[in-house]
């Protein structure tokens, strides 16, 4: 398994129901349209793959990825009302994600958080949480065809 399966994310936010959890392939999609409601995207964001053992035949790497939960919010005036419900919302996703372990990767671990827009054009506001998992992956060599 090369890469970290993020439906078992988006599971674990929506048994979690802390909001609705859209789908955007990327991050320019989910900040283009106006929500009503908060929302909730899954998205990767990087992956590195360190080389740690070599025997003949197989190469085990270290494999840490980030994605984020980009959190969506209706803000048509930037104030306390809305500054609470993002702190409760990013709270509400560390609680459920930090610390999660889908296996064979380790718990997942935070890795940082931002504001990333106030979008006058849509009226949302948008937060990132960033998280890391880690893992190993072996990889059989293979001789030319």
């Amino acid at each position: 398994m090369f890469n970290f399966d993020l439906n078992h994310i988006e599971k674990a936010l929506n048994k979690a129901r802390i909001a609705k959890v859209g789908f955007a392939p990327d991050f320019n999609q989910a900040r283009s349209k106006s929500v009503h409601t908060p929302l909730l995207y899954v998205l990767p964001l990087d992956e590195d793959y360190q080389p740690t053992n070599s025997i003949t035949g197989q190469d085990e790497y270290a494999v840490t990825e980030l994605f984020a939960v980009m959190i969506v919010i209706p803000c048509h005036n930037a104030n306390r009302q809305t500054d609470q419900q993002i702190e409760t919302l990013r709270e509400r996703v560390k609680d459920v994600l930090a610390g999660l372990t889908i296996a064979p990767y380790e718990p997942i671990k935070l890795h940082r958080g931002r504001m990333v827009e106030l979008n006058q054009q849509t009226k949302n506001l948008i937060y990132q949480c960033q998280f890391s998992v880690s893992g190993h992956i072996t990889i059989n060599t293979k001789e030319p065809t």
